[in-house]
């Protein structure tokens, strides 16, 4: 009971306002983040060029401008200083990440191929075996036909003496 109790003190529990807080802030640098790496997971931005402005990392965020304005003001700042990081014109980003994800696609279609020629390489395998079970079962049908006849030819039966 004591060690509840201490724990209680030691993190007190937030309020919903501290926790929604707290995942809009969280938001906010995932998106950020992931503005400035070229990664947006918003579909209007993956379509279209965009800059590091607070529309784009709202939407990005999933949440309104003015939640940015009003709680996390220090957002505005992190989001100007990425801006005057970013000295690669955007056309030439644009060209580098179409060749990065040209080059990850060519990586998946790589590895693509070869599962598929592995898969090829089963099935040939499964009908060299099929056939080769076909084979062994005409002949074995062969063999039954032939005994299968001969058990239907007549057989003369000896005859007995003469009375």
């Amino acid at each position: 009971m004591a060690a509840v109790a201490r724990k209680s003190r030691e993190t007190p529990e937030l309020t919903p306002h501290e926790k929604r807080l707290r995942n809009t802030g969280r938001k906010l640098r995932d998106a950020l983040e992931r503005l400035v790496k070229g990664l947006p997971t918003h579909p209007d931005l993956q379509k279209r060029a965009y800059g590091l402005t607070i529309a784009t990392l709202a939407r990005e965020a999933r949440v309104g401008r003015n939640a940015i304005y009003t709680n996390h003001r220090s957002m505005i700042d992190e989001l100007r200083r990425a801006r005057e990081r970013k000295i690669i014109p955007d056309k030439l980003v644009a060209w580098e990440d179409k060749l990065i994800q040209q080059r990850a696609l060519i990586q998946v279609l790589q590895l693509e191929e070869r599962r598929m020629m592995t898969e090829n390489a089963v099935l040939l395998k499964r009908i060299l075996d099929a056939e080769a079970e076909l084979e062994r079962q005409k002949r074995h049908n062969a063999r039954l036909i032939a005994e299968r006849d001969r058990a239907a030819k007549p057989i003369p039966l000896p005859r007995g003496p003469k009375s």
